[in-house]
């Protein structure tokens, strides 16, 4: 089984509208839908904002559901000159930037005894890179695709130094709130794992702005990938 997470409505709300033979629990204090996503079973939660609720959310679906594999769709604000609102954005890496224990000679992002890179399912990776080929047909307004290290804190970034710092000390090319926190306990269980990210802003000082304009066209652009990608998620000789 696949367990599919967001944090807001809007992320979820497309997918929970294509499931059939739905059922809902609650655990928690979070919503879970149990049924079929284009004949594959699923189960969909909304985990709400920030790594703590991400992290409650995995690991109640891990323990309640037993998921196989585990796919977090949302939005970022991008982080590179070049990215437009509506480029997508999969998560090869997921870094807590937060962390911060550079006072006893780590660097940030790095917990004692830990890699401080999350790596995603390189094989979910993959398959997550063809939905996005079979899901847009190249042209001038077709969003972008771009695979590299994302970096999740309790913040919603909006100003130009600290975009440059994320950029520099980590080679990302987003930010977000929840998917390091994902990746870190689906890592702690043993479940695979991909993070995918629509951009709703640039994470400049627009970025609140731009956050309120673009998030539901976002979330519905992002919704071509992930309309393909869960069915192939859900079949075991796609992974």
């Amino acid at each position: 089984m696949l367990a599919v997470i967001g944090a807001l409505d809007e992320e979820i709300e497309w997918i929970h509208s294509s499931m059939e033979a739905v059922s809902d629990y609650r655990h928690a204090g979070i919503t879970v839908s149990s049924g079929l996503f284009r004949d594959c079973p699923i189960v969909l939660a909304k985990c709400g904002i920030g790594k703590v609720n991400a992290a409650i959310c995995t690991q109640m679906l891990i323990d309640r559901f037993e998921p196989d594999r585990l796919l977090f769709s949302g939005v970022a604000g991008g982080l590179l000159p070049n990215m437009r609102v509506g480029d997508l954005v999969i998560a090869s890496h997921l870094i807590q930037y937060d962390i911060n224990l550079t006072v006893f000679g780590r660097r940030p992002g790095e917990l004692p005894g830990e890699d401080r890179m999350i790596e995603s399912d390189p094989a979910m990776v993959n398959l997550a890179s063809d939905a996005y080929d079979q899901a847009f047909t190249p042209g001038p307004a077709v969003p972008n695709l771009m695979v590299g290290t994302v970096v999740s804190g309790d913040k919603f970034i909006s100003d130009q130094e600290t975009l440059r710092w994320l950029q520099r000390e980590f080679a990302a090319v987003a930010t977000e709130m929840e998917g390091a926190a994902v990746g870190y306990t689906c890592r702690l269980n043993g479940v695979p794992f991909v993070v995918i990210r629509g951009l709703s802003d640039t994470a400049g000082d627009t970025a609140r702005k731009d956050f309120d304009a673009n998030l539901k066209l976002v979330c519905q652009n992002s919704y071509k990938l992930i309309d393909l990608l869960i069915p192939m998620l859900g079949r075991d000789d796609h992974v």
